[in-house]
């Protein structure tokens, strides 16, 4: 079957040519632009925090809806790790990421009675255009693993009545850079 990816960009374009499940799935990918709305905490104004939090969120919140209406019984979302960790000039884009995944967890609970699991999927920052050094990888995965992390095979699997009964996890797929 084929999967119903919601989202733009290098990684939702990968997730939609290589992820198939053998039941209806929904994979949200949180738009996360690592070159908008970067600077202090101090400096962020309500347009940039509208537009580089708030409206992605609200994607995100409708992305769930879109899935939940379409039948979805295994929705993965798409987050950044920098939410995890925090990033240094990067507050909006780490708070988008933790709502994603709270709401992932939320609507696990909400929807669990009817069969339908919902997860996130953690990549890299630099999967987003955030640079990497920003929030400061703090495991000694092999350097050698760094960029050549392919998430399809774990949103296929999450996306799969194999993980039936997986829900309300984050799965870290950056080669171990965070642990």
């Amino acid at each position: 079957m084929s999967v119903l990816v919601i989202g733009d960009g290098p990684v939702a374009e990968h997730i939609r040519a290589t992820v198939n499940s053998d039941v209806d799935a929904a994979v949200i990918v949180t738009d996360v632009d690592g070159r908008r709305g970067v600077g202090p905490i101090e400096t962020l104004d309500d347009a940039t925090i509208d537009a580089v939090f708030e409206q992605p969120m609200q994607r995100v919140i409708t992305g769930l809806q879109r899935a939940h209406a379409a039948g979805a019984k295994r929705i993965v979302v798409i987050v950044p790790t920098i939410g995890m960790s925090g990033g240094d000039r990067h507050a909006v884009h780490a708070a988008l990421a933790e709502a994603a995944r709270i709401t992932v967890k939320s609507a696990a609970r909400q929807w669990g009675a009817d069969g339908i699991t919902v997860n996130a999927v953690a990549l890299a920052p630099e999967e987003f255009g955030v640079d990497p050094k920003v929030s400061g990888p703090v495991a000694i995965a092999p350097r050698a693993l760094t960029g050549a992390v392919d998430p399809a095979n774990a949103v296929t699997w999450l996306c799969s009545d194999a993980a039936a009964h997986v829900t309300g996890q984050t799965v870290v797929c950056d080669g171990g850079l965070w642990m």
